[in-house]
């Protein structure tokens, strides 16, 4: 028998919470109908702008003596507030005559811009001034603040085929923004977004058993299987591993490790998102012929991005992206031939 050690897995590929208001946009408010900023590919996304009087004033000039609100008003019919979703994927190349230190490049390239006129409601601002409260004996009326704010509203349609975000402050990674500018400021105010696919549809016929083989010049042999290669966030993936030893080789250890793999043109890289290890006590136990264990991965819940297959994508230039699930085993053998293992990719998939 081994000890084991169990990596739980983040919350989120990325491990890191997300501001979803930009700090340099504490005076203009923008949301969205998803709280948490989550998007499938190809769904209908509305939000709403606040964007305070008193703001208006510091940034307007008015010349005319008219109120900020309608002086806006006037700007906005010649030049509407339009907010943008923005993706933008980076990568890092081999080098070039731009290349950094490390001998590598970064590109960034623009995945799409999806346009959307802000609609300002000039009859929900600045017209309640009183406030009415009954008591057990009268009415009365009590004079408040004037609303000071400008409220608008958005919707945009997210194009179908984009690759999903991968925010993972390193390159690889793909970035979506909803993006305000107002001609009155030099400011631009932006929220993050994160956008996944929905995933490939499960069929019986292509839900299959995960299985491989590996054997090393000293005649183990390591054996992997898992049930199945449709899976949900956050549901686990069981994982059974068992060795024929029959020279009584030492074995250090055996790992399994659940990864997301990502590429964009030929940057890539990997997010652990679960593992276990089992390690043997090789100095006072003799090594046995047979082993076998048991992993319990778990698949972090949404956010989780769904699998991608290889797509070109780019507005002005064509790369490629993909995304992908795998399970990977290693065995560790002292004074001898290592053993990895890859099973075929896990399909990751909201579909039902």
């Amino acid at each position: 028998m081994g000890n084991t050690t169990q990596h739980s897995a983040p919350s989120s590929p990325s491990g890191m919470s997300v501001n979803r208001q930009n700090s340099t946009a504490k005076q203009v408010h923008i949301s969205t109908n998803h709280a948490d900023g989550f998007y499938f590919t190809g769904e209908r996304l509305t939000g709403t702008v606040k964007i305070p009087t008193s703001f208006l004033h510091s940034h307007l000039q008015n010349k005319n003596n008219s109120t900020s609100t309608e002086l806006f008003n006037k700007r906005s019919l010649r030049n509407p507030i339009i907010i943008e979703l923005v993706g933008d994927a980076t990568y890092s190349a081999e080098i070039d005559v731009a290349a950094d230190s490390d001998g590598h490049v970064t590109h960034k390239i623009n995945l799409c811009r999806q346009c959307s006129i802000v609609t300002m409601h000039q009859n929900k601002t600045e017209l309640q001034t009183i406030e009415s409260s009954t008591s057990s004996s009268d009415t009365k009326s009590r004079p408040t603040n004037p609303s000071s704010v400008l409220n608008g509203t958005f919707h945009l349609h997210i194009p179908d085929g984009l690759p999903p975000s991968l925010s993972n402050n390193r390159t690889p990674s793909v970035v979506y923004t909803l993006d305000l500018s107002l001609s009155s400021s030099r400011y631009r105010y932006q929220i993050p977004i994160t956008l996944s696919t929905r995933g490939y549809i499960s069929h019986p016929m292509t839900d299959i058993k995960l299985s491989d083989t590996a054997v090393n010049k000293n005649d183990i042999c390591l054996r992997a299987y898992s049930p199945r290669n449709y899976c949900r966030p956050g549901e686990q993936i069981s994982v059974q591993i068992n060795y024929s030893n029959p020279q009584q080789r030492s074995i250090r250890s055996i790992t399994v490790q659940l990864v997301q793999f990502y590429r964009i043109h030929s940057d890539q890289n990997y997010s652990l998102l679960d593992g276990k290890e089992w390690t043997f006590d090789i100095a006072t136990v003799l090594p046995s012929t047979q082993w076998s264990g048991e992993a319990h991965l778990q698949l972090p819940n949404q956010p989780l991005q769904a699998s991608y297959p290889a797509s070109s994508v780019g507005t002005t230039r064509a790369i490629e992206c993909e995304l992908h699930y795998r399970i990977l085993i290693d065995l560790n053998e002292k004074k001898g031939d290592d053993i990895n293992l890859i099973l075929a990719p896990i399909h990751v998939t909201y579909q039902k």
